[in-house]
């Protein structure tokens, strides 16, 4: 049995919304991708009735401010200002979190989340002798993508 480490995990957002372009989310602390469905429960009088909706994800994230990320291809990596850019533009923007394992797996350790989405909240944070980081969300619209 074998687990996989945070520190393996990227966060990788396409700022063009075309999947082609991707920058990792650079000094990461900590993310998580909240996949969830509406649902509409009505009484009958046959019981309780629920329909479902569409499902939707957010990407939540949390970094620490890096004032040089690599804008050299093929690893480039975004940090505060590109975020708030999109986020005060209103830009569509693709993120994609995939299973840092490929190899030496079954396929049930492989996860794919992928979507299109706006930067719908963004907090800057600053506190004395600590490092200056970031935390926001990321909400999707549209389809989504779970196959890698």
């Amino acid at each position: 049995m074998a687990q996989i480490l945070g520190t393996n995990q990227k966060v990788e957002i396409d700022f063009s919304n075309a999947g082609t372009t991707w920058e990792s989310l650079i000094c990461l602390r900590n993310s998580s991708v909240d996949t969830s469905t509406d649902v509409t429960s009505e009484q009958t009088n046959c019981g309780v009735l629920s329909a479902v909706g569409e499902p939707s994800m957010a990407l939540n994230f949390d970094a620490i401010c890096e004032t040089a990320p690599n804008t050299i291809a093929p690893n480039l990596q975004v940090s505060y200002k590109k975020i708030l850019d999109a986020s005060v533009n209103k830009t569509l923007i693709r993120v994609r979190v995939s299973s840092p394992v490929q190899t030496g797996s079954s396929m049930g350790l492989f996860y794919h989340h992928e979507f299109s989405g706006y930067v719908t909240s963004l907090t800057f944070n600053q506190a004395s002798g600590e490092f200056i980081n970031f935390s926001g969300t990321i909400q999707s619209t549209g389809s989504l993508d779970i196959i890698a």
